[in-house]
């Protein structure tokens, strides 16, 4: 993976470039933000310009042996923890790692949630567990194979077990030497503020529409048309983008189901939204949060055309209810539904019970309507 590669954020990938031609290179750093915005590209598109054996002023070579097996996420001083379901106490993240490399090689802008349907693993809630904690400690004990530097890159931390976040901050206050830990995080709320305090922090911001525009249609293909109108869906999230356009045939269905579970929702019709929940249910987790993610488009359209009565991306289907439904929506009502939906998309990501999640979000809806009416 090389800067190239990563929509967008110029200004984070200078950031890195600078400090490490300075060699001010953080022992321990925190890429967060949102999966959508590129934590996790830019971490490799990082790590893989530090092992490289000829950088240039902007980019990895992308063609040096170090590079070569940076991309194939296989350089041997480049270690991943992961959250999994475990099977046993004894069960590690290592023991993923094949499949896991598969994952973020087809889909570097996914979610734990993503990655928990590929791994066909939605019985049980994934984590970083004790074992592959230790694991880690051991691994980073050691001292570089190839490079100058080793890295440990943590995907999803706020998933470590509590005890071994412990253990893991002893090691993150007096790493081995040459070592650097990269977290990459989607709430780092839930990390604790003494490990907090000890990282490096880069907040990532939402993909600007120019730079998403110019992803989907360089790096992934995408006709013009197709990409115009899913930079407008999107708002700057390259995952949301790349499965909404993967999903383009599921929006004749979700357009009439959000439809009627917004209609259920105002009208306290909850027998009706328990039916539409039982068949969200049904769907795969990439299909539940390609969901949510139209949704939170709709009810943006829905606030563009209460403001200008101005809807220039939408079907006339979609137009001939936003019309309507924009009546219902005061900015407090829309910011209010979208939270909920946000709230929902991050639950599903998360691996929350998926009809449970529905109805909760469901239930926060309509106490957003109620609220626009007083």
């Amino acid at each position: 993976m090389q800067f190239s590669d990563v929509a967008g954020q110029s200004h984070i990938k200078q950031l890195l470039i600078r400090s490490a031609k300075q060699g001010r290179i953080p022992h321990a750093q925190l890429f967060s933000g949102k999966h959508g915005h590129g934590t996790l590209p830019m971490a490799l598109a990082y790590i893989q310009y530090l092992l490289c054996e000829e950088p240039s002023e902007l980019d990895s070579c992308g063609h040096c042996a170090a590079c070569r097996k940076v991309a194939k996420l296989s350089h041997p001083d480049l270690h991943f923890a992961f959250p999994f379901a475990a099977k046993d106490d004894k069960d590690i993240a290592k023991n993923y790692l094949e499949d896991f490399r598969e994952f973020v090689l087809k889909s570097p802008y996914s979610s734990v949630g993503g990655w928990q349907e590929f791994s066909s693993a939605d019985t049980k809630r994934p984590t970083i567990n004790s074992a592959t904690t230790k694991a880690i400690l051991t691994e980073m004990s050691q001292k570089p194979y190839e490079g100058k530097l080793q890295f440990m890159l943590l995907w999803y931390p706020e998933m470590i077990t509590h005890g071994m976040a412990n253990r893991l901050l002893k090691s993150i206050e007096e790493p081995p030497p040459n070592t650097v830990f990269l977290l990459v995080s989607e709430e780092e709320g839930k990390l604790m503020p003494t490990l907090l305090s000890r990282l490096q922090t880069i907040a990532f911001p939402k993909v600007k529409d120019f730079d998403l525009a110019d992803y989907l249609g360089n790096k992934a293909g995408l006709e013009l048309e197709q990409v115009r109108e899913l930079v407008n869906m999107a708002d700057g999230d390259v995952d949301q983008a790349l499965s909404l356009g993967n999903a383009q045939e599921q929006l004749a269905v979700f357009f009439p189901f959000f439809r009627d579970w917004m209609r259920g929702a105002y009208m306290a019709a909850f027998h009706e939204s328990v039916e539409l929940a039982e068949t969200f249910q049904k769907w795969g987790r990439t299909q539940q949060m390609g969901f949510f993610q139209y949704g939170l488009y709709l009810i943006r359209e829905a606030l563009v055309f209460r403001s200008s009565n101005s809807l220039s991306r939408i079907t006339e289907m979609e137009r001939s209810w936003l019309e309507k439904f924009s009546g219902s929506v005061n900015p407090a009502v829309a910011e209010s539904i979208m939270e909920a939906l946000e709230n929902g998309l991050k639950g599903i990501s998360g691996n929350a019970h998926q009809k449970t999640e529905f109805m909760g979000v469901t239930i926060d809806i309509y106490r957003s309507f109620k609220l626009g009416k007083h």
